[in-house]
């Protein structure tokens, strides 16, 4: 089984996406609604007790091999149920038995089964959820959206090494309801650690280095250009990816930056920095990644576009929650606004969009409904430039999206667009003259048959 799992703020955005899909239908959870408004006014009535906790949508996403054949709706709903369950026990868990990646140490599948059962009986119930299946795939595949926040305490879920946990939860319901099964992520990659990695993890249980590797050689397996290899790390693994530049212009270097739960005395997010070129064994310097791995990187054509991807990055370097202390209740609020959305941030306040900006939106957005929200917006701010839109335009557009971006993120999303369209007409531009050049090197008789021809 393949499990993914990410926490966002956008309860309206989530929802939107899992349920307005083709062919989607809710086949379990516990809440009440079976429309987006309707869910999304009860996820927010649980988000507003703990107003301080800034990603309050868990977004859990399971889907079983086509080998495995087509498992009906109330066995699909039952084995999501159990993941979620199984994922929130897992963060609970403290000291060895919280390291899922060593088996001689976490703790054992009997005594966690009985904890999953425990807390699907006690507390599962306190928690507002929804099962939603997607057949728009040959393999069943189902979305969990849930609200992190207890409902009865105000605690929320841990969200720190989740990766890890969906994980293992998904190779014990593989054994669990007979279904295929495969090995974990650090499973296959065991072979391949040298010893110093092995006694680190050993000591200190840290996957930090090892997520990074892992999701590097997935996102260069199609030997992507440089720009869209820091994306797909940003987007898809919540790993930064910093480009840093001598004064010259040149590139120094790359370090690969991913959240290990803590913050600073600043109340900023703590990441776990590793240079390029001492990424353990394997070596991820910014050459060597060109070299060994295939990704492709032209000066004139990316770095315009590396820079704004650090710009995107240090505003918003990752979705998940970076660690707070989450063991006492969160106040609660005494003046609660309106419950028909999430309460914006106040340094950036979302205007309310005319409605020729959703129109907009909405018709540039036809035939994109597959695609995740981030590129799905990404092609519809495309397409707006391509149709000789304004910059102010295409950023009201954006700003329309069922996202909910801010200003800013609006603004970097349309400055992200703009600058790789920029670089495309540039670089085809050099391929005309490119070509120019050579048929005038050309002989003149070799060029009279050519136009003969």
């Amino acid at each position: 089984m393949i499990a993914k799992t990410k926490a966002n703020k956008s309860f309206r955005g989530t929802t939107k996406y899992v349920l307005e899909k083709e062919k989607a239908k809710i086949i379990g959870g516990n809440m009440y609604g079976s429309t987006t408004d309707e869910l999304v006014e009860q996820f927010t009535l649980s988000a507003h007790l703990n107003p301080q906790l800034k990603n309050p949508c868990y977004h859990l996403m399971l889907s079983a091999p086509k080998t495995d054949g087509a498992l009906g709706d109330e066995k699909l709903a039952e084995i999501s149920e159990r993941h979620f369950a199984t994922v929130v026990v897992l963060s609970r868990l403290e000291g060895d038995e919280a390291k899922v990646k060593q088996p001689e140490k976490r703790i054992a599948d009997a005594k966690l089964n009985q904890l999953v059962e425990r807390f699907i009986a006690e507390e599962l119930p306190a928690y507002d959820f929804f099962i939603a299946r997607h057949e728009d795939k040959e393999h069943d595949h189902t979305h969990i959206v849930a609200s992190r926040v207890n409902n009865l305490n105000g605690l929320s879920i841990r969200t720190w090494n989740n990766y890890a946990h969906s994980e293992h939860s998904a190779r014990l319901l593989e054994r669990e309801f007979n279904l295929t099964q495969v090995q974990s992520s650090w499973e296959s990659k065991q072979k391949a650690m040298t010893r110093n990695q092995r006694e680190r993890i050993e000591r200190d249980g840290l996957p930090g280095e090892e997520i990074m590797r892992r999701a590097i050689d997935a996102v260069a397996a199609d030997r992507p250009t440089m720009p869209e290899l820091i994306s797909r790390l940003w987007q898809e693994h919540q790993i930064v990816a910093e480009v840093s530049y001598y004064s010259h212009g040149g590139v120094r270097g790359i370090k690969y930056g991913i959240d290990i739960g803590q913050i600073n005395s600043d109340g900023s997010p703590r990441l776990l920095w590793k240079q390029g070129n001492n990424l353990n064994k394997y070596k991820y310097s910014f050459k060597k990644i060109q070299a060994e791995l295939g990704v492709t990187y032209e000066p004139e054509r990316d770095d315009k576009l590396i820079k704004t991807l650090n710009e995107m990055m240090q505003l918003h370097p990752n979705e998940q929650d970076r660690g707070k202390d989450l063991s006492t209740p969160a106040p609660k609020l005494t003046n609660t606004p309106s419950l028909t959305d999430p309460e914006p941030e106040a340094e950036q306040p979302r205007q309310p969009q005319s409605k020729h900006s959703m129109a907009m939106y909405e018709a540039f957005s036809r035939g994109l409904e597959s695609l995740l929200p981030t590129d799905r917006d990404k092609q519809i701010a495309a397409r707006a430039f391509n149709r000789g839109l304004k910059v102010e335009e295409v950023e009201e557009i954006i700003a329309a999206s069922p996202v909910d971006w801010t200003q800013e993120e609006a603004k970097l999303i349309v400055a992200f667009v703009r600058s790789h369209l920029e670089q495309e007409r540039e670089s085809l531009q050099q391929q005309r003259q490119q070509q120019w050049r050579q048929q005038q090197q050309k002989p003149e008789r070799e060029r009279d048959r050519g136009i003969s021809l």
